[in-house]
């Protein structure tokens, strides 16, 4: 055995059982323009983020990365109303932003863009002047799961180029899972120096990561440059894109745009200028609005791209080009067009009657229940189908509630190019999951009941088997009498890597079946994974993870 710590293995209690129960979402908050002097909670690293949920914590997380202080962290728990008072970007060019800022599908609403740092930032080469909620993104920076909604504006005379996007003016890192409802108004500026001037509806400057992001909104700019500037770049996405390994990936612009320079000016849906990148894929514009995907550079780069109608892009079809990562908008949030399905919306959250009288019962510690919630899965609707990349974080939850000890994600790394997930990262190398491919993990996939069991039980050999890995895992037994519980009746139908799993967490009565005789460990037709026969929802992966704590031992 690794470890006994039945009785000393919860970690401090970070949340309380009401605080949990209270799903709603909570009402945006105003901004007087000022800075908070704490956080809601955190230490701002990868593992303890800051908690922001009010303008003035933005603001002073802010502060705290211009001033210089790197690769902090900090989680958005909140929708945020910036009350339409002028934003000094978060990263000035002197420092850029190095760590992460995941703004958990909250919104950044009415936020007023018309500032843009000065410093200078070496990077590809190039130097970056940003202006946008983010000046610039630098190397190892990340900011994902955020929504703005605003206004970018400008006005007055620059002696540097600058690079202007609703999420960054230049992203040197990764941008993903992000999308803008701005607009882009009275945006009128004078530029002096020479080279170029980069303005998107998501980004500015690419010479990084852009993926599964997308814009709907519209774009008016001026600029008038001198005889040095070599061009003035505009577009829904990338106002740039350059450098051998810049990746834009999975993105798609709604938005009509009006461009005017005295310097040449390159305009298109999804890339105004592309002088180099390693990856341009699965890029989309509506063509009403727009009639060119990129402003110039090599067509012959882009690979699954088009133009397509305006009811080609609100369309199912649209949503499995785009890939997992999308949704249908059936809640009518963004027009008709696909949105992310990481984001939160107006929605209420929920969990059914027999939760809610299982947790309130006596058959669960309450404070256990609140500490095997992965933040993931704070604020949602429970009632929801759990996927993939919620499991893994359920699953990593557990792992360090049993162990003991928070796993650091730190210089991990996954062979996964569709997510970059700290709990899959956790969840790959502790063994608890691979992918659907070596190369993909399909976070947003619906996990199915055989692949829970298979997670939990890797939970359990990890913890309580002495040497036991993923690639060892044939060298280890569960123990001879998993052959006395009884077979389900669609015993067949489980896969050969879950068999033991499904019937280990049966015995310890972790798992059931979905009837006496019944197990339903995949969906085996399209009609059955379209009722999610085989999937589970988030409040049911909840109480498994508690069961499993309450009665295996590691």
């Amino acid at each position: 055995m690794k470890n006994n710590l039945r009785t000393s293995r919860l970690l401090p209690l970070l949340l309380t059982l009401g605080l949990l129960l209270s799903l709603l979402v909570v009402p945006a908050a105003a901004w007087d323009g000022s800075s908070a002097d704490s956080f809601d909670g955190g230490t701002g690293t990868r593992t303890d983020p800051y908690l922001i949920s009010t303008p003035a914590q933005l603001a002073l997380f802010r502060d705290q990365v211009n001033n210089g202080k790197s690769g902090i962290c900090a989680k958005q728990t909140a929708n945020l109303d910036m009350e339409m008072r002028a934003w000094n970007p978060i990263g000035l060019t002197s420092t850029g932003f190095t760590g992460i800022y995941d703004g958990s599908g909250y919104a950044i609403q009415n936020l007023n863009i018309n500032r843009y740092s000065t410093g200078s930032s070496s990077g590809s080469g190039s130097t970056l002047y940003g202006g946008g909620l983010f000046g610039v993104v630098g190397r190892n920076g990340m900011v994902k799961h955020v929504n703005v909604g605003g206004v970018v504006s400008g006005s007055g005379s620059y002696n540097k180029n600058i690079d202007v996007g609703a999420i960054c003016g230049g992203n040197l890192g990764t941008v993903e899972e992000c999308f803008s409802t701005c607009t882009f108004r009275d945006f009128n500026v004078s530029i002096s120096s020479s080279g170029w001037t980069n303005i998107g509806g998501v980004v500015g400057f690419n010479g990084g990561t852009v993926r599964n992001c997308y814009m709907v909104g519209s774009m008016d700019v001026s600029v008038q440059a001198g005889s040095g500037t070599n061009s003035v770049n505009v577009s829904g996405i990338v106002g740039k894109q350059d450098g051998s390994g810049a990746v834009l990936q999975n993105c798609y612009s709604v938005v009509s745009i009006r461009a005017n320079s005295n310097r040449p000016c390159y305009v298109g849906g999804v890339i105004g200028l592309l002088t180099g990148g390693k990856t341009c894929d699965n890029l989309y514009t509506n063509q009403d609005l727009c009639d060119t995907l990129l402003g110039s550079g090599s067509s012959s780069k882009f690979t699954n791209s088009a133009l397509l109608s305006t009811a080609d892009m609100k369309s199912s079809a649209m949503v499995s080009k785009l890939g997992n990562a999308f949704a249908m908008d059936t809640g009518n949030n963004n027009q008709g067009y696909p949105v992310l399905a990481v984001m939160v919306y107006e929605e209420e959250g929920g969990w059914s009657e027999w939760f809610e009288d299982e947790v309130n019962g006596t058959a669960i510690n309450k404070e256990l229940f609140a500490q095997l919630t992965p933040p993931e899965l704070k604020n949602r609707d429970l009632t929801a189908p759990i996927t993939r990349s919620e499991f893994a974080a359920v699953a990593v939850q557990l792992y360090e509630q049993m162990g003991g000890k928070v796993y650091d994600p730190e210089g991990l790394t996954t062979p996964f190019t569709d997510t970059s997930s700290d709990a899959i990262t956790k969840a790959y190398a502790i063994g608890i999951t691979n992918g659907t491919s070596p190369t993909t993990f399909s976070p947003y996939n619906k996990i199915e009941r055989q692949d829970i069991a298979t997670m939990l039980t890797r939970v359990y050999k990890s913890l309580a088997l002495e040497g036991w890995t993923l690639p060892t895992d044939s060298q280890f037994t569960l123990g001879s009498d998993l052959n006395s519980v009884p077979r389900f009746a669609d015993d067949g139908d489980i896969g050969n890597y879950a068999r033991d799993s499904v019937y280990f967490m049966v015995k310890h009565n972790v798992i059931r079946g979905v009837s006496a005789n019944t197990f339903a460990p995949r969906n085996k037709t399209s009609s059955q994974a379209a009722i999610g026969y085989a999937n589970a929802t988030r409040e049911q992966s909840i109480i498994l993870a508690i069961r499993m704590f309450q009665k295996l031992d590691v």
